[in-house]
């Protein structure tokens, strides 16, 4: 009679060993466990940047806007009036009328109007030689006397009126007994416009992929925006989640920074979105710009900063973004030579607090004091990792005011920098100006029935940079 089947059992069940378990048996049986660390590692850091627009946001609150224009006024020009002599007048004798051209440039509405006008009093910038305008025969030329018979209306150190002085109006001076009436002048306003630009971001992962036990169970830094969650419980797809949402801010800091308005077509999915004029773009349209030398950020070009800013009407207060090499040229010369100093803070951005929160340093001079602080979203590096051979903010750096300027009107206070949004449509979570929502069968708001989890975001933001004359970008 046949045996009982045995082939199914493994053999041997048992060996002997002269030396006792070793650790090669347990190794050959698969019995070691797997020694991981539990926590996620990050690299390069959270990478989840100092946002100057997302700080001032905080603490100056955000602009709503309920259409995707808006616009401001502004004055256009100085109120206090001179023009440029374009040809120069060769030797005019003592008490005689020159003839000057002043540019089209100086001129308005095509040339249509300009600042000249009868019994105006003008003043050689070069010489102090005071004349009176007598004839405006086009809103480009004028005849011009001066005052005392003994001086000739002259440059100074020359015999001629020159090409390219600088004729300073000093009003309607020493008009006599019984003075009629004269022209008036007015001054001139300017429009800016700019627009929110539509900002978005997606995440997806599939039911499974959400489902999926892994190694690690924490250790990812930040969190999801708004509360919206994803549907399963896998760390891998959370990690996937909170570095989309940190990628989307960083999206929105350096579209507001560096981006520009949409004029070309054919762009995907976007052909009627018109975009917005970042912060760069409109600061290097409208303000100020100083180059210096890499390496030689002195006191010198400090005194060649301030006094362009004065000139410019700019605030007292004023925050320094720099790049990486920018800020190693104050730690290596300016902060040597100078201490923060007294200073009497206002609220808001412009606030000690807000100061301190944001990480700047401080230093005072020439009655204006500057907060430095290291953007590094500046450098490409630090962003992508990749070393361009050309970086355009390599060594740059730009002043922004922390301030407000006092409105003519009413006496209220604008803001220099204001960030402006629009309130996204309802349905979903919506929180600093960002909508959020799931959709799809494997989300935590199905909505139809493939076995995916999605979270789209969007917000609609864009920049009012007032006064922009009064920014101050410093470059190599």
């Amino acid at each position: 009679m046949a045996g009982i089947p045995t082939s199914n059992i493994s053999q041997p069940g048992v060996v002997t060993t002269t030396s006792g378990v070793n650790r090669a048996i347990i190794s050959g049986l698969q019995l070691l466990t797997p020694q991981f660390y539990s926590k996620y590692g990050q690299k390069y850091g959270t990478e989840l940047y100092d946002y100057f627009f997302q700080w001032l946001a905080t603490y100056d609150g955000m602009q709503k806007v309920e259409n995707q224009n808006f616009f401001w006024f502004e004055s256009k020009g100085k109120n206090q009036i001179a023009v440029t002599n374009v040809n120069a007048v060769s030797a005019p004798s003592a008490g005689a009328t020159v003839s000057i051209t002043i540019p089209a440039g100086q001129t308005y509405d095509s040339g249509t109007y300009s600042p000249l006008r009868v019994g105006e009093t003008v003043y050689v910038a070069s010489s102090n030689i005071g004349g009176e305008i007598l004839t405006v025969p086009t809103p480009t030329t004028a005849t011009i006397r001066p005052k005392k018979s003994t001086e000739a209306f002259v440059s100074a150190n020359s015999a001629d009126l020159l090409a390219g002085e600088i004729l300073i109006f000093g009003g309607l001076t020493d008009v006599g007994e019984a003075s009629q009436q004269f022209t008036s002048q007015t001054h001139l306003d300017q429009r800016y416009d700019n627009n929110i630009t539509e900002i978005r971001e997606e995440y997806a992962a599939t039911d499974l992929a959400e489902m999926t036990d892994i190694y690690y169970s924490s250790g990812v830094t930040g969190d999801v925006l708004n509360g919206v969650g994803q549907a399963g419980t896998s760390y891998f797809t959370y990690k996937s989640m909170v570095k989309t949402d940190v990628r989307y801010v960083n999206s929105i800091e350096s579209r507001l920074m560096r981006g520009d308005s949409v004029t070309n077509t054919g762009m995907i999915n976007s052909s009627n979105s018109v975009g917005t004029q970042g912060f760069i773009p409109k600061v290097t349209a409208d303000g100020e710009t100083v180059n210096y030398t890499p390496g030689t950020l002195d006191i010198s070009k400090l005194h060649e900063i301030t006094r362009i800013m004065k000139v410019n009407g700019c605030a007292i207060q004023n925050t320094w973004l720099t790049d990486i090499y920018q800020s190693q040229d104050f730690d290596d010369g300016i902060f040597q030579e100078f201490p923060a100093g007294a200073f009497v803070w206002g609220t808001g951005s412009n606030s000690e607090e807000a100061s301190i929160t944001y990480g700047t340093q401080n230093f005072k001079i020439d009655n204006v004091l500057f907060q430095k602080k290291e953007y590094r979203p500046f450098n490409t590096e630090v962003q992508t990792g990749l070393t361009p051979a050309v970086d355009y903010f390599r060594s740059y750096g730009i002043i922004a005011p922390n301030g407000t300027t006092q409105d003519a009107r009413n006496y209220t206070l604008m803001k220099n920098i204001s960030v402006m949004y629009q309130t996204p449509p309802k349905g979903g979570t919506t929180g600093n100006g960002i909508r959020t929502w799931a959709h799809g069968g494997g989300s935590i708001n199905a909505t139809n029935g493939t076995m995916t989890d999605n979270v789209s975001y969007i917000c609609y933001k864009g920049l009012r940079v007032c006064l922009a004359n009064q920014f101050v970008i410093v470059s190599s």
